[in-house]
């Protein structure tokens, strides 16, 4: 009787280390990362696929840009006189 039950407490030590060191060895789970936009008006966490804040309606993407003849600076499209210089941008 003393055989039998060490070897029952036998198998069973390796089955309880066995399942111990399968959920320590177990490859790590998938990270998914969610890529999203931050809306600079509302801070609120957008799709990348949006063109548009889904809280606020401000534009994601910043507009095209226009060089001003005269100082060369980059403005967006949007604006009508150069930020640094003051000079129009459109005629």
């Amino acid at each position: 009787m003393g055989e039998a039950f060490s070897a029952g407490l036998g198998m069973a030590l390796g089955l309880v280390m066995g399942h111990y060191m399968l959920r320590v060895v177990r490859p790590p789970e998938k990270v998914v990362v969610e890529r999203v936009l931050i809306c600079q008006r509302c801070a609120a966490q957008n799709p990348v696929e949006n063109k548009f804040c889904g809280n606020c309606g401000q534009s994601l993407y910043p507009p095209p840009q226009i060089t001003c003849q005269r100082c060369g600076s980059n403005m967006p499209t949007t604006m009508k006189f150069c930020g640094n210089c003051g000079s129009a941008l459109k005629e």
